[in-house]
C-alpha cells in the first residue's frame, strides 16, 4: 500500500521507508526531509538539487557553547577563541578569561 502526502503542489509517495516524488521532471528518492527540502528548492530557485546534497550539510551544533551566569549576568564562552569568554556591558563587548571577566563584574558592582 503506498501512502501520498502533498508539498507545495508536488505529490509525494512512500514506500516503507522511501519517499519518491516527481520535482522538475526528475523522479527523486530518499527522507521525507530530503524531498520536501528538494521541492521547496525547486519552488523557490528552479534549480534542480537532489535531497542528498541537503543531507549532506553539516551543522555546529549548539552544546559546544557553553554560558555561565555569575551574579545574574551570563557570560558566554567564545568558540572560536577556546580560554576566552565574553559579556555585554553598556553595550560593549568585555572579553577575556573568566577569571579576570569574574573579577571585573565583582569590582565594577555589575548585576542585573
Amino acid at each position: 500500500m503506498k501512502k501520498r502526502y502533498s508539498h507545495r503542489g508536488h505529490s509525494i509517495e512512500c514506500k516503507g521507508e522511501v519517499y519518491t516524488s516527481l520535482v522538475g521532471g526528475r523522479t527523486v528518492s530518499g527522507s521525507m526531509l530530503g524531498i520536501r527540502q528538494c521541492i521547496d528548492w525547486w519552488c523557490d530557485t528552479r534549480i534542480f538539487r537532489r535531497p542528498e546534497e541537503f543531507e549532506r550539510q553539516s551543522f555546529n551544533s549548539a552544546q559546544s557553547r557553553s554560558a555561565e551566569t555569575y551574579r545574574g549576568i551570563q557570560i558566554m564562552s567564545d568558540e572560536k577563541q577556546p580560554g576566552l569568554w565574553y559579556i555585554l556591558v553598556r553595550g560593549q563587548l568585555l572579553k577575556g578569561p573568566l577569571p579576570k571577566i569574574k573579577q571585573y563584574i565583582d569590582t565594577n558592582a555589575l548585576s542585573r
